[in-house]
């Protein structure tokens, strides 16, 4: 499914690199305009564009977001989700958006709360199923703001399997305080819809 086979110190590698990545993020999202830092930054970027595009790899070869024993399975994309407590229809985890996840006024952006549920629920989803899943949709309701650097509850759980139709709902709390809900549907694909096929 989303997993490599890695060795433990190259796991550990690759999580260093991650969250050296993301500290990054939310340096350079929370930066003031300074042409020389951007100009520098700018350089330094299309260097590491250059050392790292010659070892472009296919879908099932890449380490990003193949790496189960990290946070969000080691993917640069979202914001650390550390799981708490995991049974075969519940996942619960704690999570904190840096600035670079910022929508404004100290708030995570709707769009990044999503990418989280889509995440987790999918996730939760396809181990389930025991193969890949697809998200046939996902509405999430903001109920609050959700504070950045902040550590927050994620709750996600599966409500009823239909065939081959998954669905699931979830939270994202502060304290005492529902940020957000999401129920969402997933489809198990068939085996010729599976990892690096496009379906149709």
């Amino acid at each position: 499914m989303f997993k490599g086979d890695f060795a433990a110190d190259d796991v550990r590698a690759y999580g260093e690199l991650v969250r050296n990545l993301h500290a990054v993020q939310d340096a350079l999202a929370a930066m003031p305009m300074d042409r020389e830092a951007i100009d520098g930054l700018s350089a330094d970027l299309a260097r590491w564009r250059e050392r790292l595009e010659p070892s472009v790899t296919d879908e099932q070869h890449q380490v990003n977001g193949r790496v189960a024993e990290l946070p969000v399975r080691g993917h640069a994309m979202l914001p650390e989700l550390d799981v708490t407590s995991r049974t075969a229809d519940r996942v619960e985890g704690t999570v904190r958006f840096g600035r670079w996840f910022m929508g404004g006024g100290m708030a995570v952006h709707g769009g990044a709360v999503t990418l989280l549920f889509d995440e987790v629920l999918g996730i939760l989803a396809s181990v389930s199923a025991g193969g890949i899943t697809r998200t046939a949709y996902l509405n999430t309701d903001y109920r609050a703001l959700t504070p950045i650097d902040t550590e927050l509850e994620a709750v996600v759980w599966i409500e009823r399997v239909d065939g081959r139709k998954w669905f699931l709902r979830g939270e994202l709390r502060h304290g005492d305080v529902v940020c957000a809900e999401a129920e969402g549907l997933f489809l198990k694909l068939l085996p010729e819809q599976g990892l690096g096929k496009r379906t149709g």
